[in-house]
């Protein structure tokens, strides 16, 4: 894939529901070997996936400050932590979902870090967290949806993929693989973010953020039933 001259490029100044099409899905699936992308740790560091790619199968997410997908799936992961200690977890984070005055658009790799941290303390997320660069250099490798969810087998193989996480029924499917069985992949059903949580995290972005959610959700309903997901 391309990486862009510019960080507008790939991420947006606004959200529209045109910028996430779920019936094109053109990012890695299940069966293929994984991409071993460039990150930056919450240091500065630059590492590679690899580096967190061990003897145990990696489930890796894709999530950002502004995303209420990623930010409602936060504690319920929380707890699949604990209970698959025989699996390795990572956050990439990507591209503000929902940009606005007050979370924009990062235009320096300096500010992405630096709301992923304040991502990581103020959902609480026990994660390691890798911060893309602001091209999305390695998020478009694993498809630029924006909670998306990966297994990876430590030979490099993609045991699982999913659009959306669901943490409910990652339950399962980690089982699963933490058993060492095969898996079969599929499209996870979306959990719509209409929770209260979920709306506050809009407002990490601000009222802007708030008012294009509100302007697009009848066209990302439809997107999302387009695809059998909500």
């Amino acid at each position: 894939m391309l990486t862009p001259s510019n960080p507008r490029e790939y991420g947006y100044r606004r959200f529209t529901p045109q910028e996430y099409d779920f019936t094109i899905d053109e990012g890695l699936v299940a069966g293929d070997r994984y991409k071993d992308v460039e990150l930056h740790t919450l240091s500065g560091d630059l590492v590679r996936l690899s580096d967190y790619l061990n003897d145990k199968p990696l489930v890796l997410e894709t999530g950002s400050m502004t995303c209420p997908m990623y930010a409602q799936s936060v504690p319920p992961m929380r707890k699949l932590i604990e209970k698959y200690p025989n699996l390795d977890h990572v956050l990439m984070y990507v591209r503000e979902a929902h940009p606005g005055e007050l979370q924009p658009q990062h235009q320096t790799l300096d500010a992405k870090i630096e709301a992923a941290r304040k991502t990581k303390k103020r959902y609480h997320d026990d994660r390691v967290v890798l911060v893309d660069d602001v091209f999305g250099s390695a998020h478009r490798h694993y498809g630029t949806m924006p909670n998306s969810i990966y297994v990876i087998h430590p030979d490099g193989t993609i045991l699982f993929r999913s659009i959306w996480n669901n943490a409910d029924k990652m339950n399962d499917i980690l089982g699963v693989i933490a058993d060492g069985q095969d898996v079969v992949s599929q499209e996870l059903k979306a959990v719509p973010p209409f929770s209260l949580g979920a709306v506050r995290t809009l407002f990490m972005g601000g009222i802007v953020a708030v008012w294009d959610f509100a302007r697009g959700l009848p066209r990302l309903i439809a997107n999302h039933k387009k695809v059998g997901n909500m």
